[in-house]
C-alpha cells in the first residue's frame, strides 16, 4: 500500500463521516452552493441557450427589443446593437432563471430528504455518503486531468501512484475525462481541416 492509497482511505472515511453527518439534503445544498452552483448553472445555460433562444415568444421579445433600439437611432443604441446586446441580455436573464430554478429544486429535494422519518433519515444519510463520494471522485478526475495536461501521464506524479492497490495509476493514465477532451480536440481538428 502506497501513500496515495492511504490518502484514498482517509478520504473515504471522511466521505462516510461527513456524508452521513450532513445527509443528502444538506450535502446537496453544500455542493450546489457558492461558485460550484454558479458553474452548474452556467453549464445548464450553455446547453439550454440554443433551445430556449428558438422559442417563439423569446424570438418575439428579442425582436421587440432590437426594434426599439433601432427606432431610437442614437449612437449608443447602435453600439449596443453591434455587440448583440439582445443576446447578452437573453443570456443574463436565462442565467438568472436557471439560478432560481436550481435553488428551488435543491430546496425542495433537501427538504424532502430531511423529513423526520426513520426510513427517509437512513436513505438521506446513505445518499449523503454517495453524493459526497461522487463529488470527491469528480474533483479527483478533474485534478488528474489537469496534472496530466501539465506533466503528462508518465511524469513524476505518475510515479507516486504506480503500484496503487486501488488502481490510481491506471485511473490516472485511463482517466475517463481524457476521452471527453480528446473527442472535443478531434472535433475541432476535424473542423479546422475542412
Amino acid at each position: 500500500m502506497i501513500t496515495a492509497d492511504i490518502i484514498v482511505l482517509i478520504a473515504l472515511a471522511a466521505c462516510i463521516i461527513l456524508g452521513a453527518g450532513l445527509g443528502f439534503g444538506k450535502g446537496l445544498r453544500f455542493i450546489t452552493g457558492g461558485i460550484v452552483g454558479k458553474i452548474i448553472s452556467l453549464v445548464i445555460c450553455y446547453f439550454l441557450f440554443g433551445i430556449v433562444l428558438n422559442f417563439g415568444f423569446v424570438q418575439d421579445l428579442l425582436l421587440k427589443f432590437t426594434t426599439a433600439l433601432n427606432d431610437n437611432g442614437s449612437w449608443i443604441c447602435n453600439l449596443l446593437l453591434s455587440i448583440r446586446i439582445d443576446l447578452i441580455v437573453f443570456a443574463v436573464v436565462l442565467f438568472i432563471v436557471v439560478q432560481l430554478l436550481r435553488k428551488l429544486v435543491v430546496y425542495i429535494i433537501a427538504n424532502i430528504m430531511q423529513i423526520d422519518n426513520k426510513v427517509i433519515s437512513v436513505i438521506n444519510r446513505l445518499m449523503g455518503i454517495v453524493l459526497l463520494a461522487a463529488f470527491v471522485a469528480i474533483i479527483t478526475l478533474i485534478v488528474f486531468q489537469i496534472i496530466a495536461w501539465i506533466s503528462g501521464t508518465d511524469g513524476a506524479f505518475y510515479s507516486n501512484l504506480d503500484g496503487s492497490a486501488f488502481g490510481l495509476d491506471k485511473l490516472f493514465v485511463n482517466n475517463p475525462l481524457n476521452s471527453v477532451f480528446e473527442s472535443i480536440r478531434m472535433e475541432f481538428a476535424g473542423g479546422a481541416g475542412e
